[in-house]
């Protein structure tokens, strides 16, 4: 399981063990059905920080099409403004 990418077998163990995935053992090995697979998965918690973060890139980008915009001095001002709707 861990060439699968599901999390190091002790942690995997741990977790059977402590009755949080269904297994069996057979075979001198933990069974899992495929059905459970999706047990061995982790939620991510986005932290406040990764918020704000994403929070700036996006006006980064808001800026930098902002900027871009009025750089084209040979586009109609209702034009620049249609771009920089679709640019953002």
């Amino acid at each position: 399981m861990q060439d699968a990418n599901y999390g190091h077998s002790i942690a995997i163990r741990k977790r059977i063990a402590d009755g949080e995935i269904p297994a069996v053992w057979a075979g001198g090995k933990w069974k899992i059905r495929e059905s459970d697979l999706h047990l061995l998965v982790v939620p991510v918690i986005t932290s406040r920080l990764d918020e704000q973060v994403e929070e700036q890139v996006e006006d980064d980008l808001d800026a930098l099409a902002a900027k871009l915009v009025a750089s084209w001095p040979e586009v109609p001002e209702e034009r620049k403004a249609e771009l920089g709707r679709l640019l953002t």
